[in-house]
C-alpha cells in the first residue's frame, strides 16, 4: 500500500498536469454549432426590457446576409436610435446637436407619433416642425414605427399606417416634412410561410412607394436572431433588444455565433439599461463586433434621450 506521503506527491504531479493542459487550451472562438435551439413564441408580449431569445434557423432558409464575410469595422457602424420623445419646444435639441456634432456619423431615427403615425393624415403641429429640423441634417435618417404584432395584426392596418407616413408631403405641402422608411416592430422570428409572405408584401410597399424618398428603408425588429427566411426581407434587423445584463449574458453564451458571417451593415442591436460606469468604449467594440447598426442608453425608456449615445458617436468617429 502505498504511504501517505506518497499519495500526496502522486496528487500534486496530477494536479501540476492538469493546469499545463488548461494553460495551451486556445479560448473558444464563436462557432456556429454552439448556437441556442431555445426559441421564442411570436405571441409574446413586449415590454421596455424585452428578453433575448435565439431562434433556431429553418433547414432550407439560407439568408444572402449570410453569404456577406462581417470584416472591418472601420466606417461600417452608424447609431440607430428609438426616439420617442414627444417634440416639445427643444425636447429634440440634444438630438439634433448631437448630429451637428458628428457629421461623419449616420444616425436612423425612429420616430413614434402615436405607436404609428396617428389616425388623422397629418401629425400635429409640434411634429410637423420638428421633423424638418432634423432630417436638414444630411448624416440623418428618419423613419416611422410601424407596430406588427409578431405578424398577427390586419395586414389593411399595417398598410394603412405605411401610406399616412408615405403621404405627409402631399398632405402637408412640405417636401421636407417626410420620413425615409419604416421601423417594423413586434417582428416575427418563428418560421412561418404566411409571415415572411406578410413581411415581404409589407416592405415591397415601402420600397416602391415613392412618399420615402430615394432610399425607403425598411427595419425589421424582432428583437432576437429570426429564422433566416426573415433576414433577406429587410435593409436591417434588429436582432438584440434588451438590458445590458442579457447583452453580456449573450455574449458569454455564445449566442451571436449564428451571425458571426453575416454582413454586419444588415443587422441592428440596441442594448438598454447600461449601468452607470461602465466601459462605454469596450461595450461599443462589443456591438461593433456583431451588427453594423448600434443603440445603447443607461435607460430603459425610449421617451428620453440618450446621453450615451454622445460617447457613443465620438468613438466610432474617432475610430
Amino acid at each position: 500500500m502505498l504511504s501517505v506521503n506518497v499519495l500526496r506527491i502522486l496528487s500534486s504531479l496530477l494536479l501540476l498536469f492538469q493546469v499545463a493542459q488548461t494553460a495551451i487550451i486556445p479560448i473558444r472562438q464563436y462557432d456556429s454549432e454552439d448556437q441556442d435551439d431555445s426559441t421564442n413564441p411570436d405571441t409574446d408580449t413586449k415590454t421596455s426590457e424585452p428578453s433575448f431569445t435565439l431562434m433556431a434557423p429553418s433547414a432550407s432558409a439560407t439568408s444572402a446576409a449570410s453569404q456577406q464575410p462581417g470584416g472591418d469595422l472601420a466606417g461600417a457602424t452608424d447609431i440607430i436610435i428609438p426616439h420617442y420623445v414627444y417634440p416639445a419646444d427643444g425636447a429634440w435639441a440634444p438630438l439634433e446637436q448631437l448630429a451637428a456634432n458628428n457629421p461623419n456619423v449616420k444616425f436612423t431615427v425612429i420616430i413614434n407619433p402615436s405607436s404609428g403615425p396617428g389616425g388623422d393624415a397629418l401629425p400635429d403641429a409640434n411634429w410637423r416642425k420638428a421633423i424638418p429640423k432634423l432630417t436638414a441634417h444630411s448624416n440623418v435618417a428618419v423613419i416611422g414605427y410601424v407596430a406588427t404584432c409578431y405578424g398577427g395584426r390586419p395586414i389593411s392596418a399595417v398598410q394603412r399606417d405605411i401610406t399616412t407616413y408615405a403621404n405627409w408631403p402631399t398632405a402637408s405641402g412640405d417636401a421636407s416634412l417626410a420620413v425615409h422608411g419604416i421601423f417594423f416592430d413586434e417582428a416575427a422570428a418563428e418560421l412561418d410561410d404566411k409571415k415572411v409572405t406578410y413581411y415581404k408584401q409589407l416592405t415591397s410597399q415601402v420600397k416602391e412607394n415613392k412618399g420615402f424618398g430615394p432610399h425607403n428603408n425598411v427595419v425589421m425588429n424582432p428583437g432576437t436572431i429570426p429564422d433566416n427566411a426573415y433576414l433577406d426581407i429587410p435593409d436591417s434587423t434588429v436582432i438584440f433588444e434588451s438590458p445590458h445584463s442579457r447583452f453580456q449574458e449573450a455574449l458569454a453564451g455564445h449566442e451571436f455565433d449564428r451571425i458571426k458571417n453575416m454582413d454586419k451593415t444588415r443587422l441592428s442591436s440596441i442594448v438598454t439599461s447600461v449601468p452607470s460606469g461602465t466601459d462605454l468604449a469596450g461595450l461599443v467594440g462589443q456591438l461593433r463586433d456583431i451588427t453594423g447598426h448600434i443603440y445603447l442608453s443607461n435607460s430603459a425608456s425610449y421617451l428620453e434621450y440618450s446621453q450615451a449615445l454622445e460617447e457613443a458617436a465620438r468613438i466610432i468617429s474617432s475610430s
